[in-house]
């Protein structure tokens, strides 16, 4: 019987953009037993035209999950919970990235590749500074 993988769950305002290339740079090295998903604290009702033509001809193209949307409510079994641009506190015990580059261009598809890169490295080494919270263990 296989393992149940771990979820990192990137959240962002809409579950629409910046979750969304967030997840696929971590599923591009996320370490054996981990995966990502996402989800929006007011799901729009598409995925953002940025996601893809940001992630166009990179290798991780093909993991961009262009499913509809999901609400946080969703996804209840995250392991880690990583909050991208949302207000200070919207998802309680999730770790909060603050984007230095917030238009959906090159330099910000580039900071998110680095964080989600460097998470999954952390994770696959175990030095992750993971706490608890009520979603369970959390990504700093």
């Amino acid at each position: 019987m296989e393992a149940k993988p771990r979820v990192v769950l990137f959240v962002c305002p809409h579950g629409a953009g910046k979750s969304r290339i967030a997840a696929a740079w971590f599923a591009g090295a996320a370490p054996e037993g981990w995966t990502a998903t996402t989800a929006g604290l007011a799901p729009q009702q598409q995925v953002s035209v940025h996601a893809p033509r940001l992630l166009a001809g990179t290798a991780v193209e093909d993991l961009l999950d262009l499913e509809l949307p999901r609400p946080l409510s969703a996804i209840p079994d995250a392991e880690l919970v990583v909050a991208i641009d949302c207000r200070p506190g919207a998802v309680p015990g999730a770790t909060e990235w603050r984007l230095q580059h917030e238009a959906f261009d090159e330099h910000m598809n580039a900071e998110l590749k680095e964080r989600a890169q460097r998470l999954a490295r952390e994770l696959s080494t175990g030095t992750s500074t993971a706490g608890t919270s009520s979603r369970g263990p959390r990504a700093r």
